[in-house]
């Protein structure tokens, strides 16, 4: 790929390699930090959390489906991590699901999102103006 890319311009070396990720995820760490900012460290936590590979052991690459862009696997673990660190560091930003299905739909709630127009199932179609008037929402 690279040589079709770059033509005489490519070194033919690898340049995803784990080794580079780690130094470019150590250097976001430490801005952050720096900074005073939260991080979600995903390279480390991907290295810890790792599905099983189709050999039986533990592999970051199920995450990865070029060794750099999220497969399906993997876009569901950033998802799942993303929702965690949320959870622990802007509590009021976690959206709690639905009491009486467990689902995140129109019965859910976020406290720190001030709601600012009807749900979906609160609009009737043949007069949705009523649903955001004051008096009708």
């Amino acid at each position: 790929h690279q040589k079709d890319l770059y033509k005489e311009e490519a070194t033919g070396k690898l340049e995803r390699t784990l080794e580079l990720s780690g130094k470019y995820a150590e250097g976001a760490k430490e801005v952050a930090n720096e900074m005073g900012l939260p991080i979600l460290d995903l390279w480390t936590k991907m290295q810890q959390h790792a599905p099983s590979s189709s050999t039986g052991k533990s592999s970051w690459r199920d995450f990865l489906s070029d060794g750099l862009h999220l497969s399906a696997s993997g876009n569901k673990f950033v998802g799942e991590s993303l929702i965690e660190i949320i959870d622990q560091i802007l509590p009021e930003l976690s959206v709690k699901p639905c009491p009486t299905t467990g689902g995140i739909n129109s019965s859910s709630m976020c406290a720190g999102v001030k709601r600012i127009g009807p749900w979906h199932d609160e609009i009737d179609h043949k007069k949705p103006k009523k649903a955001f008037d004051a008096e009708g929402a």
